[in-house]
């Protein structure tokens, strides 16, 4: 038997319609910490400069205590970051990092995250429905129970779903790098991207380990929509991918995973059955 992991938001769901007032409740948050109003204009053309700045850059990445851990193109959670620093370094707000880390990761995406909207990609809940009596799990940088909930609001009372409610695994940490930890190869180059992806992601790899419970790395299959922080560091490990390509996904990312024997590019959510425990 084998192992399917998804991923969730971004994956399951569309980011970008999903997270629209997450952002916008982000924003108005980083105005009041600043002392300034939502609608300030020096806020809004920090705003403005920094979206200019990742839209035209797919190497732009989303940095988390000192690593580039991510591209920050990808979507609204991961955009929403290089914008707080750079209005927080813009009023000298919180200067220290640990603090930033905090208020970013534990305060403000908690918060803000219960106000975004129901957005699953199409053929989502018939994917999910088709995978149930399979070894699938959900494993995800979201709490799980707010994944839990937008779960039970695309089953829409159906109950399908239903057997995927107590397979979630929330919080975790695939954008937390670990310098220590040797359990991974401490990088990956690919081509086209100048900096590498880096790899020691012990917290992400702890759930996925506790998970296979001493399967090897060949096992498991792992899906999600953001190659860095999701599929990297398994295909390292030796687990096949399906990158889920969307309007942002870097270029480098999808050709990598074009080419590689262990990953494929997916481009409707059926494609995923192809991968599934015992296909």
């Amino acid at each position: 038997m084998s192992l399917l992991v998804l991923d969730f938001d971004g994956t399951m769901t569309d980011a970008e319609v999903e997270g629209g007032p997450f952002t916008a409740g982000y924003l108005e948050d980083l105005a009041a910490l600043v002392g300034r109003r939502a609608d300030d204009p020096e806020l809004a053309a920090i705003v403005a400069g920094v979206r200019d700045r990742i839209a035209h850059d797919p190497e732009a990445s989303f940095v988390w205590q000192g690593h580039a851990v991510a591209p920050s193109r990808v979507d609204p959670y991961l955009r929403i970051v290089p914008i707080a620093e750079a209005i927080f370094d813009a009023f000298g707000a919180f200067p220290r990092a640990v603090d930033r880390g905090a208020l970013l990761g534990r305060v403000l995406y908690k918060y803000n995250y219960a106000k975004t909207l129901i957005a699953p990609r199409p053929g989502a809940r018939e994917l999910l429905a088709a995978l149930a009596g399979t070894d699938t799990w959900v494993v995800t940088n979201s709490h799980t129970e707010h994944v839990a909930a937008k779960v039970d609001a695309i089953d829409a009372g159906t109950g399908a779903l239903a057997w995927l409610r107590g397979r979630i695994h929330g919080n975790a940490s695939k954008f937390e790098i670990d310098d220590a930890w040797t359990g991974a190869p401490a990088e990956l180059s690919l081509p086209g991207l100048r900096r590498p992806v880096l790899l020691r992601r012990r917290k992400y790899h702890a759930v996925l380990a506790e998970l296979l419970a001493g399967r090897p790395f060949a096992d498991l299959t792992v899906v999600g929509d953001i190659f860095e922080l999701d599929l990297a560091m398994p295909l390292a490990m030796g687990a096949r991918v399906g990158l889920v390509a969307g309007p942002h996904t870097p270029p480098h990312e999808i050709a990598y995973c074009d080419e590689h024997p262990r990953a494929r590019v997916i481009r409707r959510l059926d494609e995923v059955l192809a991968l599934a425990p015992g296909r």
